[in-house]
Formats: structure tokens, sequence, C-alpha cells
């Protein structure tokens, strides 16, 4: 599939997304199945077609189709246990259109003959539990708690409210402090170590400092992983990344603090100017930032740090 391929297929399914909170089912369906056209093997295109059909049989089979292609997502996981109990409790629409099909059919359509009796609809007005201004007729399908367009977010059965959806989360991508400091001193101290000894040993080139980056961030997402069970998202990619920075910057400062401390010269400096101290850290410190091989050392750990940890 070409670029342009693929940047249609996520217009498509954000176009799905957007119109099936709007309520119009068809123009969702339209754009979630033109993307499955596109690109049959999208995941998020299969989701989004089976969360804008009504028949559960054939939200089953779309859900199904996801995961054969994205075994490991666990949202659809979760989709398919629940469409696969409410067809078992003898369902065969999803209970999202059933108030809908009551109405217009009078209650006689087949597909509904086993469904439990639905209280009558209330002309209640409703307002999104954390936009307490924003009026509003969406409900959680996990908590029913009401959510206005800006809270819901889409999922295979219907919309959820930020907190369930973060409840659905992969357990993986559920991070918390704790492992936050883990990473930050794991990043940290393995980052000192390679850099300590990149400033070491001299005569490093651009080619093997770019290498020595890449295979740094490589060892460093994997001391993550060890430590945090192999936990990822935006959080633990920024801690990450700021871990690796301060690392690099202590390695280096500790190897050129000692050099420097050991040469007469500084001594001599410092016998005879005792507030001279401040002013030797700032030369340390200058001393580190213009290192070319540890500055794209830690550029490159960096960039291939934040790219594993997504």
């Amino acid at each position: 599939m070409t670029h342009v391929d693929a940047a249609e297929v996520q217009r498509l399914i954000q176009e799905g997304r957007a119109a099936a909170l709007a309520g119009d089912s068809f123009a969702a369906r339209s754009a979630f199945r033109r993307a499955t056209e596109l690109d049959t093997e999208s995941a998020e295109a299969w989701i989004g077609l089976s969360s804008v059909v009504p028949i559960l049989h054939e939200k089953l089979g779309y859900l199904q189709r996801a995961l054969v292609i994205a075994p490991e997502h666990a949202e659809a996981r979760m989709s398919v246990a629940y469409v696969e109990k409410l067809i078992a409790d003898g369902m065969q629409i999803a209970p999202s259109q059933r108030t809908y099909e009551r109405h217009a059919s009078g209650d006689s359509s087949p597909l509904l003959a086993t469904a439990a009796p639905e209280a009558t609809p209330t002309a209640e007005t409703l307002f999104c539990y954390i936009h307490p201004d924003r009026e509003t007729g969406l409900r959680c399908v996990q908590c029913t708690r009401p959510i206005c367009g800006q809270c819901a977010k889409p999922a295979a059965v219907g919309q959820l409210c930020p907190e369930c959806r973060k409840e659905r989360r992969p357990t993986n991508y559920k991070v918390e402090p704790r492992d936050l400091a883990l990473i930050s001193v794991t990043a940290i101290v393995v980052a000192l170590l390679i850099s300590g000894l990149l400033s070491i040993i001299p005569g490093f080139g651009i080619f093997i400092s770019i290498g020595a980056g890449w295979l740094g961030g490589v060892a460093i997402v994997r001391a993550v992983d060890r430590v945090t069970r192999t936990k990822r998202g935006r959080s633990v990619q920024i801690v990450t990344g700021i871990g690796i920075a301060i690392g690099v910057l202590l390695g280096g400062m500790l190897v050129i603090s000692v050099r420097v401390l050991a040469s007469a010269e500084v001594q001599t400096f410092l016998a005879a100017n005792p507030g001279g101290g401040s002013q030797l850290i700032g030369i340390i410190i200058g001393a580190v930032l213009s290192n070319t091989t540890l500055l794209i050392f830690a550029v490159v750990a960096v960039i291939v740090a934040m790219r594993q940890l997504r």
C-alpha cells in the first residue's frame, strides 16, 4: 500500500468515527466499509465497521476479522466476549439499535422477539458528567453516564467515556507513578554507564557514534522492559527520553571531571581560587555539551527508544 492509500484509510476511519458520534450510521458504515476495501489488513477499520452495524452476528464477524489481523488487540477481544454474551442471551440486534427498532416496527420485528422489556424513553435533560455545562444525548455504553461528543471515545460496542476507555487499554499501557520512577532511574543509570564508556574511549567517528546510539537505545529499552514488564505509551517515551539525556550528561560530566581534577593546573587553580569550583563546573558542562560523540549518541538513543516504546 502506498503512503497516499494509508493516509486515505486513516481519513476514512476518522470520518467514520465522527459520523458515528454524530448519529449518522449510514455515513459511518460507508466510510468504514470503504476503508476495509482499501486496506483489508486494517484492524481499526474492521473494528470501526463492527461498531456501526446493528446485527450482532455481523458485528461479531467483523470483530473476529480484526482479531485475525491483531490477535492482541485488547478492545477487540473484550468486544468479542461482550457480543458473544449478547448472542448467547438470545439477542440478535445490538442494544444501541433496539429502542429505534421498537418504535419503528411497533415491536413486531422478529429480531426483537426475544428482547427484554425496555423502559419508556423520558424527556430528561442530560449533561456531560465531565463538562456539566454541556447538554448531551450520549451515554457511555459501559457505565451509562452521560458524556458529550468531545468526551465520547468510539469503541466496537458504542461510545465510551474517557475513564472506561482507559480501563479497556491493554495492561502494558496502564502506567503508574511507580513505573515512571523505575523507568527514569533505569534510563539514567544505563545511559550514564554507556556515555561514561564513550567518554573514556577517544576517537569515535560519526558512524560509530550513530551505531553506538542505536545499540544504546535498544539496550535502554530492554532494561526498561525488564523493570516494568514492557510498559508502553507517551509517558513512558517522555520519561525515558529525559532519563537518557540526564544520564548522558552525568556520564560525560563524571569522566571529564575526573580528568580535569587530576590535572596539576586545575589543582593549582583551585588552590589559588577557593571560589572557582562553580566556574569549573560550568567549564565541565560546556565540555560535555560540545562533545560530538555524546551528542550524537544521545540523539540517536532517544529516537530509537521513543520509537520502540510507542
